[in-house]
């Protein structure tokens, strides 16, 4: 009698490097469109969602104010309708949308930002405030879990740069552990 695959689920691979027990997490809701993998950095929106940090910094030709695109490190933080703004909180323009390191604007940059400067989107979601212990897709509204605490494997988290270590006022260890 032939079978059938009714549902697979990927490896789990725990994001604790050691004593899960001490980990501590909080349920945070995600909304549709704003995907979140397990182990991503966390940020937690004005009004009070879940998404990943967005914070990321410039690349290439940055942002021209005679272009409605610019590079990035990583745009697929950012989702359409999100205003791109530089640390200062001066506007570059709306999200009309994203490849791996392309943002592409609504409009032309209202201004130049050259290469390694640090935007984010408004919002409040670019200071890190844990990391996602489970993934959603963004179809949906989702509850996931986001661990405020605990002993990592810093190779399974994403976005974890030194702003979001200091912001999460974590440290990295001996033996490629992060502790929150």
């Amino acid at each position: 009698m032939p079978t059938r695959t009714v549902e697979t689920y990927e490896r789990y691979e725990p994001l604790e490097a050691t004593k899960p027990e001490l980990a501590v997490s909080v349920p945070a809701t995600v909304l549709p469109a704003h995907i979140v993998k397990r182990g991503d950095v966390v940020g937690i929106t004005s009004t009070n969602f879940a998404r990943r940090r967005t914070r990321t910094v410039t690349t290439g030709a940055g942002f021209a104010t005679n272009s409605n695109t610019g590079e990035v490190e990583d745009a697929s933080i950012f989702v359409a309708g999100d205003e791109i703004r530089k640390l200062d909180g001066t506007v570059i323009g709306t999200v009309l949308a994203v490849t791996a390191i392309t943002i592409v604007l609504t409009a032309n940059a209202a201004v130049a930002v050259a290469a390694g400067q640090a935007v984010i989107a408004a919002g409040g979601a670019h200071t890190a405030k844990g990391l996602a212990g489970k993934t959603t897709d963004g179809t949906t509204e989702s509850t996931i879990d986001v661990y405020i605490a605990g002993i990592f494997d810093e190779s399974r988290l994403r976005g974890l740069d030194a702003t979001a270590k200091q912001e999460l006022g974590g440290a990295s260890v001996a033996g490629g552990i992060f502790k929150l």
